[in-house]
C-alpha cells in the first residue's frame, strides 16, 4: 500500500510498504543539495557489524584503481568534478567552538581568538574542506553505482595532514572512488578526497560510506586502499578526558556546513526515530581529537599527523563525552563513550602524532633569516646610550611575535619600563603591557613608515593585546630608526 508523508506541509515521501523514514530524509534534504551521511534510526546499529580486514597502510593511498567487480567497473576509479573551498579565521573559530573549544580552558584560546600569538586551526578542520564531495550529492553522480541514498551511513573517517592547516586559505579538492567493498549486510564505498593549496597537497581524507542492504554481490571484503580501524589495547587506558556537550552543540556545529535537519529540528528527528535531534558524528570526532591533542601533544597542531575513527552510536546534545586513550609510541589509540550510559560512540580509533624530536629538528634557530632581527638588535644597541630618555617617554613593556608564513618565527621583548631599557630575544620576563603579532614583512613596513599600525590592526595584519594605545608611542620610536 502506498503512503504519503508530509513534512512542514510539503509532500516528501511517496512509497510502498517497503519504504522507510530514511527516504523522507533523503528527499527533503535533497532540496538543500545534500545527501545523507549520518546515521538514521535503528540502522546505526549496523555499524557494529561491519568487519574490516587487511593491514594498516602507511601514508595516503595510491590513486591506481584496484581490480573491480564488473558490476562496479564504471564506479571504481571515477573522479568527481573538482571543487573549491576557502575559509577565513572566523570559520576556524566557529569550528573550534562547535567541537567544544572553550575559554574555560586557557590553552584553547589559540583556537578561538585570532589575536592569540599562536593562533591555530584545529587539525580536524580538514574534514570540513573535504565533506562537500559527500554533502553536495556527489554519490548520485557516480556512473555504474545505483544506491538508495536514504540508506547510507557515515561509517568511518580517516584524515591525514601533510602540514598544519593554515589560518586562512583557498583550496582545491579532488575526489575519487577508491574502492567498493561487499560487507554482506551492505556495501562500503571508499571515497578519497585530496585537498591542495595551489599544487601543494595539504591533507587527505577517506570517507567510508556504508550502504545498508546493498551487499551480497560476491565482491571483495577488503581493500589495500582502506585505512582500517584498529582495536584498542587490552588494558586500562593511560588517560581519560571528559567534556560535557552543550544543548546548543549541534546547532553550533552545523554552522560549519552540515545543514542536516536531523541535528536541529525535533520534528525531523522524530520522523527519523529519535526522541530529539542528535549530534553530528563529525562533531564527536572533533571533540575526541581535541582531547588527544590536549593530553599528548600540549595542543601543538604541528604534531598532529593522522586520525582514524569508526562511528558506532549517536550522541545527544547535552551528554558528556568520555575519551579513553592509550599511548603506544607515537600512536594514541582511543575510544569515546557517553558518560553515564557507557555507550561506545567512537570505537577502534587512533591518532598518529609526529614525534616531538622531529618537530624540533625542523625548527630553525629563532630569528634566523628575518629582516626584523637586525632592527631589534640595532634598537638594543641604541638603547645603551639613550635608554633612560626613551623609558621616560614610553614606560611600557612590548612583546613582539614575528611570523613567517603561518608560523611564529621569533619573539622579542622591548622593555621600556624598567632601568635604562633593554631589548632581548624571547618572551617578556613578566607580563607585557602590549603583545603585538605581525609578519616580518609588515614589521619592516611599520619601521619604514609605509604601514600605519592602526590601519594594519583593523585590516587584521597586526594583532595586538593589552594597552593598544601604547603602540602609538612605540611607533614614534620605530620611525626614528627607519634608516637603519
Amino acid at each position: 500500500m502506498a503512503s504519503t508523508l508530509r513534512f512542514n506541509g510539503r509532500v516528501v515521501l511517496v512509497t510502498g510498504a517497503g519504504g522507510g523514514l530514511g527516504r523522507a530524509y533523503a528527499l527533503a534534504f535533497a532540496e538543500r543539495g545534500a545527501s545523507v551521511v549520518e546515521s538514521i534510526g535503528s540502522i546505526v546499529e549496523a555499524l557494529n557489524k561491519i568487519n574490516s580486514g587487511g593491514e594498516v597502510s602507511a601514508n595516503p593511498t595510491s590513486r591506481a584503481t584496484s581490480a573491480a567487480t564488473s558490476e562496479f567497473a564504471g564506479a571504481i576509479g571515477h573522479k568527481l568534478p573538482p571543487f573549491y573551498s576557502s575559509y577565513a579565521e572566523l570559520d576556524t573559530i566557529m569550528y573550534a567552538l562547535g567541537v567544544g573549544a572553550s575559554i574555560k580552558e586557557p590553552k584553547d584560546m589559540k583556537f578561538i581568538y585570532e589575536g592569540s600569538s599562536d593562533f591555530s586551526c584545529l587539525p580536524t578542520f580538514g574534514v570540513i574542506l573535504a565533506q562537500k564531495s559527500i554533502m553536495n550529492g556527489g554519490l548520485a553522480e557516480i556512473p555504474g553505482l545505483s544506491i538508495n541514498l536514504a540508506k547510507i551511513l557515515h561509517g568511518e573517517q580517516y584524515l591525514e595532514l601533510y602540514k598544519p592547516m593554515p589560518r586562512t586559505g583557498k583550496f582545491r579538492c579532488e575526489t575519487i572512488v577508491a574502492d567498493i567493498l561487499d560487507k554482506g549486510s551492505g556495501l562500503v564505498i571508499l571515497m578519497d578526497v585530496y585537498t591542495y593549496s595551489g599544487e601543494e597537497l595539504i591533507c587527505y581524507n577517506q570517507f567510508s560510506i556504508f550502504v545498508v542492504g546493498s551487499g551480497g554481490f560476491s565482491g571483495k571484503r577488503t581493500s589495500d586502499k582502506a585505512k582500517v580501524a584498529v582495536a584498542i589495547p587490552d588494558r586500562p587506558p593511560d588517560a581519560v578526558l571528559t567534556d560535557t556537550t552543550s544543548l546548543n552543540q549541534a546547532a553550533l556545529y552545523r554552522l560549519s556546513g552540515d545543514w542536516n535537519p536531523l541535528h536541529i529540528d525535533p520534528n525531523f528527528a522524530s520522523l527519523a526515530g529519535f526522541d530529539k535531534p542528535i549530534l553530528h558524528g563529525l562533531c564527536t570526532f572533533g571533540f575526541s581529537a581535541r582531547h588527544v591533542l590536549q593530553q599528548f601533544a600540549d595542543n601543538d597542531v604541528s604534531r598532529f599527523k593522522a586520525i582514524k575513527v569508526r562511528f558506532a552510536k549517536p550522541v545527544y546534545p547535552g551528554q558528556t563525552l568520555q575519551t579513553e586513550m592509550w599511548k603506544e609510541g607515537n600512536r594514541i589509540h582511543f575510544q569515546t563513550k557517553v558518560q553515564g550510559t557507557g555507550d561506545i560512540v567512537i570505537s577502534n580509533a587512533y591518532v598518529d602524532l609526529v614525534p616531538a624530536s622531529a618537530i624540533s629538528a625542523k625548527t630553525p634557530s629563532e630569528g634566523a633569516g628575518l629582516q626584523s632581527t637586525l632592527v631589534f638588535e640595532e634598537i638594543g644597541r641604541r638603547l645603551q646610550g639613550i635608554g633612560q630618555e626613551v623609558v621616560k617617554k614610553v614606560g611600557a613593556v612590548f612583546e613582539w611575535h614575528i611570523t613567517k608564513g603561518e608560523n611564529t618565527a621569533a619573539k622579542w621583548t622591548i622593555d621600556l619600563k624598567t632601568g635604562s631599557g633593554r631589548v632581548y630575544q624571547g618572551p617578556a620576563k613578566g607580563s607585557a603591557d602590549v603583545t603585538i603579532t605581525l609578519s616580518d614583512e609588515d614589521f619592516m613596513e611599520v619601521v619604514l613608515g609605509k604601514l600605519d599600525p592602526q590601519k594594519a590592526f583593523f585590516s587584521g595584519r597586526l594583532k595586538a593585546r593589552g594597552n593598544i594605545l601604547l603602540s602609538q608611542k612605540l611607533q614614534m620610536i620605530l620611525k626614528d630608526y627607519a634608516k637603519l
